[in-house]
C-alpha cells in the first residue's frame, strides 16, 4: 500500500534502510556472450537497460539505483520565468526543487541462447518543495483548492510505494566478431499507484503518482561491438501506454528514447564510457477524475513531457578473479545539456545511475 507523507522522518529512515541495504548487496551480472571472463566493457553504462543477453541456463539477480535532481528556475519551452511571471501566468505556487528516488530489481533468466527473460518491480520516492509566488489566484482556480502559500512560504512533501512491474524478453538477432543485435518487448504491468492524495483529499499532483496506471508496451533494438579496448553501442526504445485512460482518469504521454556511446577499458576490470541520451515524451492526456488542484503547474497535465538532450559520464568494474569474481559495480552521471519541456516545468539539474549484480 501507498502513502503520502508530509515531511516524514519514517519516509525518510526507511528510504535511507533500502538504500544502505541496496549498497552492502553484491548482485547484477556478466554477459555469457564473451567466453574469455569478465570484462569491464560487457556491459553498457549503468543508465541503460536491456543492454545485454545470458547464455542458456544463466541466472541473474541484479539492482539498480537511481537518484534524479530538479531545481533551479522554472522554465516555459527552454526559457527561465521568474517568480512574477509564474503568478501572471495564473499560478499561486510554483516548485522549488524535486528528487526522485528509484531501487529496481532485476531477475534474469535465459532458457536458450537466444531468449533471456526478465522482471523488474521497483520502489520510488519522491521529495518535492513548493514555494508560494508573490500574487496568488487568476486563471488557474483549482478543483478543492490549492497549498494556500504566502509569498517566499515553502512547502515539503514527498510520496513513495511500489511503482509498475516490467516482464520482458530479449531475443538475439545477430552474434559475430563485428556486432550483438538484440530486440527486447517488454510490458510494464501497473502495479504502482494512481490515486495516491494529499492531507485534503485532493490528487497528489500526477508526477508523484508512482505508477502509470496503464499496461504499457515497451519495444526497444539495441547494438553493441567492440574493437581492443573501444567498445561502443546503441539503444532505441519506446513507451506505449496501450490504454486511453487509468482509473484515475488520465495517461501519461508516450516516451522515445534514443541513446549511443563508447567506451575505453584501460583495464579487464575497469573501463570508463561517454554516452549521449535523447528523451521525447508527450503530454499527459485526460484528467483526474476526482477532486485536485490547480494551482501549481504539476498539477495541469500539459505541463509534462518535452525533449532533452544528455551526456552521461560511465565507470563500471567487475572482479576477474578469484572468490568475488564476475560481481559487477556501475556507475553513470547524467548532465542535460539541452532541454524544451512542454508548458511549464522546473528544469532537470542532474541524475545519477547504480548497478550491481551477479550472474550464476
Amino acid at each position: 500500500m501507498t502513502k503520502t507523507v508530509h515531511a516524514a522522518p519514517r519516509a525518510a529512515s526507511r528510504s535511507f534502510a533500502l538504500a544502505t541495504l541496496a549498497l552492502s548487496t553484491p548482485v547484477m551480472a556478466h554477459d555469457a556472450t564473451d567466453p574469455s571472463g569478465p570484462r569491464a566493457d560487457d556491459h553498457a553504462p549503468a543508465g541503460v537497460m536491456y543492454d545485454h543477453m545470458h547464455k542458456a541456463g544463466d541466472v541473474m539477480i541484479g539492482l539498480r539505483l537511481s537518484r534524479d535532481w530538479y531545481d533551479g528556475a522554472m522554465r516555459s519551452g527552454a526559457e527561465a520565468l521568474t517568480d512574477t511571471q509564474l503568478a501572471a501566468a495564473g499560478y499561486g505556487t510554483g516548485v522549488q526543487s524535486m528528487r526522485m528516488d528509484m531501487a529496481m530489481l532485476d531477475l534474469m533468466w535465459a532458457p536458450t541462447d537466444t531468449l533471456t527473460l526478465m522482471v523488474m518491480p521497483q520502489y520510488m520516492k519522491m521529495d518535492m518543495v513548493m514555494r508560494g509566488l508573490p500574487s496568488t489566484g487568476g486563471g488557474h482556480g483549482g478543483h478543492g483548492g490549492g497549498h494556500a502559500m504566502m509569498p517566499g512560504e515553502t512547502h515539503a512533501h514527498s510520496h513513495e510505494g511500489w511503482g509498475d512491474t516490467i516482464v520482458s524478453g530479449l531475443v538475439r538477432l545477430k552474434r559475430d566478431k563485428a556486432a550483438n543485435i538484440h530486440a527486447t518487448l517488454g510490458v510494464s504491468i501497473p502495479t504502482g499507484s494512481v490515486d495516491a492524495r494529499n492531507a485534503n483529499g485532493t490528487f497528489l499532483h500526477y508526477g508523484m503518482q508512482t505508477g502509470s496506471g496503464t499496461w504499457d508496451m515497451l519495444p526497444s533494438l539495441t547494438a553493441t561491438g567492440s574493437a581492443g579496448r573501444f567498445g561502443w553501442g546503441g539503444q532505441a526504445a519506446y513507451v506505449w501506454r496501450a490504454e486511453n485512460r487509468n482509473d484515475s482518469g488520465y495517461r501519461l504521454g508516450d516516451r522515445f528514447t534514443g541513446t549511443a556511446w563508447g567506451s575505453y577499458r584501460f583495464a579487464d576490470g575497469a573501463s570508463v564510457s561517454l554516452r549521449g541520451l535523447y528523451t521525447h515524451e508527450g503530454a499527459i492526456k485526460g484528467h483526474y477524475n476526482g477532486a485536485h488542484n490547480h494551482s501549481s503547474p504539476p498539477d495541469l497535465q500539459p505541463n509534462y513531457g518535452g525533449d532533452r538532450l544528455e551526456l552521461g559520464f560511465g565507470l563500471n568494474l567487475v572482479a576477474t578473479g578469484g572468490p568475488l569474481k564476475g560481481i559487477r559495480i556501475g556507475a553513470e552521471y547524467l548532465v542535460p545539456v539541452h532541454e524544451k519541456v512542454n508548458g511549464i516545468q522546473l528544469a532537470r539539474r542532474d541524475g545519477l545511475q547504480l548497478n550491481l549484480g551477479k550472474a550464476f
